[in-house]
């Protein structure tokens, strides 16, 4: 079987793979407030518990990026695929027939978190193996199914929880994640994974040559300020995305609103995520600077959404601020990482990014929690969250200027190494 070439060929099936393995993600992570409501309903437990179970589901999802990276490394991205949406099933399946909340900690938060983890990391990581010219285009295309999820499934799965409830929700949604096989078995290696590859083993990789790799990861002055941007931010994303549903049940909306709501916010993400892409193609655009003004806007809208949150319209159209501007860093993810990283860091530096934002992720639902319970409201909890994203938007920003730095080094250092290089020819 013949490698796949980049940016051609079966590189695009590999993209309609990801799609579909990020259609999958996007239901299971930003339709998690859905889930949410069906364990608080199903344990009868307070909300700060619950909260907990979730947070540790999207925070293994998000943080599990290192053990992705190296099963790519050692072995393929359809391995990862296919390991992770075993995972993700088996966990989802035991989710609906366990009578404790604890062990929901188990079998949802830890088993099923790891598995989607996989599964979302290799969907990312994937794109970058495959495309280099229309990388960012591809990124948007791949996570723009992170919108169709909950646009198409959480209305299906709400009608499915009401007429197969608790055990039959979790059962058939298990059946959803084993779809995952499917689309990683698209997942053909390609010139660029298998160069990787064969790299590692020419230098006889081990686990503390991974572990240099990091470390050097670590150090970079530039990668810091994108790593603390991306934290904060998911913290605010993901507490948005789990209280989401039940600010607006608390605010005199039916669930079958709820679950309309989050529909628009998944179609808007599916939209924007593909035009921040398409725009961000282009060389003369810094993603950084981009996101920057993605995460500023969703930051001053979630600030000012309590004070209009009985409306109707004001819940519509938050809707379309948190879809259509919470992903769109998924887009150009993997083009900051290789700007900042190189090529050969990629599968290490999107890891090391994502462990980031799965502690981000984890302290996120239950900041909130936490708000409520010390005599907060839902309002207050997004006020914070709105906050925390401006400030994560100017930590991206700071690291362009970071960048500009080291790139003047590493210029002057290609410019050396090209001298020393024509001498001895």
């Amino acid at each position: 079987m013949s490698p796949t070439s980049p940016d051609k060929g079966w590189a695009w099936l590999v993209l309609v793979g990801s799609v579909g393995e990020h259609i999958i993600m996007g239901y299971c992570a930003y339709a998690s407030g859905m889930i949410h409501i069906a364990l608080l309903e199903n344990f009868n437990a307070d909300l700060l518990t619950t909260t907990w179970v979730s947070a540790l589901f999207l925070s293994f999802m998000s943080s599990s990026g290192p053990i992705a990276s190296t099963i790519i490394s050692r072995f393929s991205c359809r391995v990862a695929m296919i390991l992770g949406s075993l995972m993700l099933s088996t966990g989802l399946v035991l989710t609906g027939f366990v009578e404790d909340i604890k062990w929901t900690y188990l079998t949802f938060g830890i088993l099923s978190g790891i598995g989607l983890g996989l599964c979302y990391n290799t969907g990312l990581i994937v794109i970058a193996f495959n495309f280099e010219q229309k990388r960012n285009m591809a990124c948007g295309i791949a996570v723009s199914g992170g919108g169709i999820g909950p646009f198409i499934l959480t209305p299906v799965f709400q009608l499915i929880y009401e007429k197969y409830n608790y055990s039959g929700f979790f059962l058939l949604l298990g059946g959803l994640a084993l779809q995952n096989c499917v689309f990683g078995a698209t997942f053909r290696p390609s010139k660029t994974e298998l160069a990787m590859k064969t790299a590692n083993s020419n230098r006889k990789e081990r686990l503390c040559d991974s572990m240099s790799s990091y470390m050097k990861i670590v150090r970079s002055k530039s990668m810091f300020p994108v790593c603390l941007g991306f934290f904060l931010a998911n913290i605010s994303i993901y507490l948005l995305y789990i209280h989401y549903p039940e600010y607006c049940l608390q605010t005199k909306s039916s669930k079958i609103e709820v679950s309309i709501f989050l529909s628009i916010a998944g179609i808007s993400g599916c939209f924007t995520r593909i035009l921040f892409g398409m725009a961000n193609n282009s060389h003369n655009i810094n993603e950084l600077i981009m996101l920057f003004g993605v995460f500023s806007l969703l930051g001053l809208g979630t600030i000012i959404f309590p004070l209009f949150s009985s409306y109707t319209t004001a819940k519509v159209m938050f809707a379309c601020l948190l879809g259509g501007y919470s992903g769109c860093c998924w887009a150009v993810v993997n083009t900051i990482v290789i700007n900042i990283l190189g090529h050969e860091k990629l599968a290490h530096g999107v890891g090391y990014l994502m462990v980031y934002v799965g502690v981000g992720t984890f302290i996120g639902p239950p900041l909130a929690g936490f708000i409520i319970n010390y005599g907060g409201t839902y309002g207050d909890s997004f006020t914070v969250a709105g906050i925390l994203l401006v400030i994560g938007a100017f930590c991206c920003l700071c690291s362009t200027m970071c960048q500009r730095e080291v790139d003047t080094k590493a210029d002057i250092g290609d410019l050396e190494m090209t001298v020393t290089t024509d001498k001895h020819k």
